[in-house]
């Protein structure tokens, strides 16, 4: 078992700096893309600095503002190489065979970028993405982003690229028109709407040795993997604005995709605080102290389902509205414009 993704660690600058001076390069002005960012110049020009996940999702937004493109995210990740990851990225091509350096990647998944919720079933060949529903309208991005990383990596872990035949399969749905631009990108064959997002390949390929398997490399490098990982987890304090958006996410979810939830059963102030095992009153004053408010936080993790559920092929709004805990579609639809200013019928694919 590998271990679990902390979505509230932090991250390494390394993957953020190589995009600015790749802009800065094309001589692009990234002052845009750095803006509220609290991204310094200085910790762009060490590569032991770390940043949050706010201030990535920050950057990346702006990223997304000026390509212009939904798909833009399939360019980011081709851009990222196994360099941007550090210690992780210096010990993988030194595993033993390539079913141990996804097991590696796995296991030092806290040193990775990802905001989604990575399960391996190597038996098969298959990897998946799970969760980010907490991203909002930077889901796509980041999905396409992690895929597009992972058939790079997939394909390096091969000698001079000959990589088994890989199939891709989104949880997303995209117009039909987008499907043939996936492909010419990737290379491989993609489906969209599927139940989950996952990378598939042949599983036999997975025991062959890496072309740079050493076993004294490994030994020397795994325990500075571990050292960093610790620091990324310790780094950033669990803010109480984090701790309730964690009550808010894993609320009722189960199941192979997705969740279930109960009409009326949406924690309010009164859960959230039983389980955060505090009063109402301290709950309140912990977040006006970090500028938060408890139903600004609800309306986030709402909102970003919402928009996730209409994106589902054949998902009613009764359904939806279920699934948030509203008693009736129409008390979610109010909702709904408050959050986006038009009725959830207009985002529906």
């Amino acid at each position: 078992m590998w271990p679990s993704i902390a979505p509230q660690r932090a991250l390494s600058i390394l993957a953020v700096a190589d995009l600015v001076a790749w802009r800065r390069s094309l001589g692009h002005d990234t002052a845009p893309l750095l803006a509220g960012t609290d991204i310094t110049e200085a910790e762009l020009s060490d590569p032991e600095a770390l940043i949050t996940p706010l201030q990535e999702q920050l950057f990346f937004g702006h990223w997304v503002a000026q390509a212009g493109r939904a798909d833009c995210g399939l360019a980011v990740g081709q851009r990222y190489r196994l360099m941007h990851f550090g210690h992780l990225g210096l010990l993988m091509p030194h595993a033993a065979t390539r079913r141990e350096a996804v097991a590696l990647f796995l296991r030092f998944i806290n040193l990775s970028y990802t905001h989604f919720i990575p399960e391996a079933d190597l038996d098969t060949g298959r990897l998946r993405l799970r969760g980010g529903e907490h991203l909002g309208p930077l889901r796509r991005f980041y999905l396409d982003r992690d895929v597009a990383f992972t058939v790079g990596l997939l394909r390096a872990f091969f000698k001079d690229g000959e990589a088994p035949p890989l199939q891709v399969q989104f949880d997303e749905k995209v117009p039909p028109a987008d499907l043939a631009h996936y492909e010419a990108v990737l290379g491989i064959p993609v489906q969209f709407g599927a139940p989950v997002t996952q990378v598939s390949m042949d599983p036999s390929r997975l025991d062959e040795p890496m072309p740079d398997a050493n076993a004294l490399m490994v030994r020397l490098l795994q325990p500075q993997c571990e050292a960093r990982a610790a620091q990324v987890l310790d780094a950033q304090p669990v803010s109480w604005a984090h701790r309730v958006r964690e009550v808010f996410r894993q609320h009722g979810v189960q199941g192979e995709h997705g969740a279930q939830w109960a009409p009326g059963s949406w924690p309010d102030s009164s859960e959230v605080s039983r389980r955060l095992r505090c009063s109402e009153r301290t709950l309140r004053r912990h977040l006006a102290d970090e500028g938060q408010a408890l139903q600004a936080l609800s309306d986030a993790e709402r909102s970003g389902r919402a928009a996730q559920w209409l994106r589902r092929e054949g998902a009613r709004l009764d359904d939806i509205a279920t699934a948030l805990g509203y008693s009736e579609a129409a008390a979610f639809i109010r909702a709904y414009k408050r959050w986006f200013g038009r009725p959830p019928g207009v985002d529906r694919r």
